[in-house]
């Protein structure tokens, strides 16, 4: 899925450290500046971190074994599956929120910024918080910028028909990138039960094939 491009990637690690401490020690409600956005806009974008923020760890829904040899958020984000953490981490990256035009993209982030396309407000709650995760991990440096998809690639972006990734950078070559920890928030949510395993598996196996590895 193309789903986003990446304008600048500079790595802000510094700043982005202190704002995550500042909203774990200061015990408030943190999001992003959202002034460029209207009203309705901002209460989509709340309403999609909230959304985030009520899905934490309950009983596994799959065998145990099975489990700990797929699980990868752990190890990618430093962190157990919560989404209160995960809410954390991504305004932690991101700090402003504007809307305009992203050409055949949903949303694009620069240097901290995110831009929102008029897309990604016609998105399901799931697939807008898989849109900031994607955009959010752009932040950390330009390891995780795009690479150009295979010019044979078939998959399909479930976000919208319309965008083809064939011969663009709409893929990944590192595991952990954007798609890679779209994939692993995915997988958790299927073994959590907050997805059934078949629509979880299509999921996780969409985001997955946008990793290509030499």
């Amino acid at each position: 899925m193309v789903d986003s491009k990446p304008l600048f990637e500079h790595n802000s690690l510094k700043t982005s450290f202190v704002v995550f401490v500042l909203y774990c020690f200061s015990g408030l409600e943190l999001y992003s500046d959202e002034s460029k956005l209207n009203a309705k806009q901002t209460k989509v974008l709340k309403e999609s971190f909230s959304y985030l923020e009520t899905l934490e760890p309950k009983r596994i829904k799959i065998d145990k074994p099975t489990y700990n040899r797929l699980t990868q958020f752990e190890s990618i984000f430093k962190f157990a599956f919560s989404g209160k953490k995960l809410s954390r981490w991504i305004q932690s990256r991101i700090n402003k929120y504007s809307y305009g035009s992203t050409g055949e993209f949903i949303a694009m982030y620069q240097d901290g910024d995110v831009l929102l396309g008029r897309a990604f407000f016609s998105l399901n709650r799931l697939d807008r918080v898989l849109v900031l995760l994607h955009e959010a991990r752009h932040a950390d440096g330009k390891n995780y910028g795009h690479v150009v998809c295979p010019e044979n690639f078939q998959f399909l972006n479930p976000r919208d028909w319309k965008i083809h990734p064939a011969g663009k950078k709409g893929c990944d070559s590192v595991p952990d990138g954007s798609y890679g920890i779209t994939a692993a928030f995915l997988f958790e949510l299927g073994a959590y039960g907050y997805l059934n395993q078949t629509e979880a598996a299509h999921r996780f196996n969409s985001e997955i094939s946008r990793v290509i590895r030499d």
